[in-house]
């Protein structure tokens, strides 16, 4: 999976760096060159109640973005620094079993990469003919840099349908400041 937004410059920053040449603290127009070269869509949410946080949610018209399997790509910035990345895996076309086979193929390698990822969180839950399984796993290879992945499948026991997705997300709680 090779991907790269532009972004120059090696740097010897944290054990745990943001994905495509990103840079923890990198200001948002990085992403926005990225997305405007190469025609994806873009939504920028200021929430109200926090006016210091700044998202942004990448995707493509139809299908995966450019260069990888991740449908979506948002970045979280704090007042102007990036301090999260996530990767969203899964697109509504694809099978369960396959997305499951991707998440714990990436799940796999990151480890290889960052250390081993520890289970968190593990849920079924069960009503209104529904059945939600989920999972989610991290690493914390240095305090406040953390890599969480977490898988859901919902499945419609009524329609006879189910769906699977994952996320990858990449946080640098350093960046924003403590109260």
């Amino acid at each position: 999976m090779v991907f790269s937004l532009g972004i120059g410059g090696a740097s010897a920053q944290a054990i745990l760096a943001p994905p495509f040449g990103m840079q923890w603290g990198d200001n948002p127009d990085k992403i926005l060159d990225w997305a405007q070269a190469k025609k994806l869509d873009v939504v920028i949410k200021i929430p109200g109640q926090n006016p210091e946080l700044r998202e942004l949610r990448v995707t493509a018209t139809e299908g995966s973005l450019p260069g990888i399997q991740a449908f979506a790509l948002e970045a979280r910035y704090h007042w102007g620094k990036l301090f999260e990345v996530t990767l969203h895996y899964g697109a509504p076309e694809m099978k369960p079993d396959d997305v499951k086979a991707s998440f714990l193929k990436l799940k796999d390698s990151m480890a290889l990469k960052h250390g081993k990822l520890v289970l968190n969180n593990k849920q079924d839950k069960k009503g209104g003919g529904f059945l939600r399984e989920s999972e989610s796993y991290h690493v914390e290879p240095v305090k406040g840099l953390l890599l969480l992945m977490a898988y859901t499948e919902v499945k419609d026991e009524i329609r006879k349908k189910q769906s699977a997705r994952f996320s990858l997300m990449y946080r640098n709680e350093n960046i924003i400041p403590k109260k």
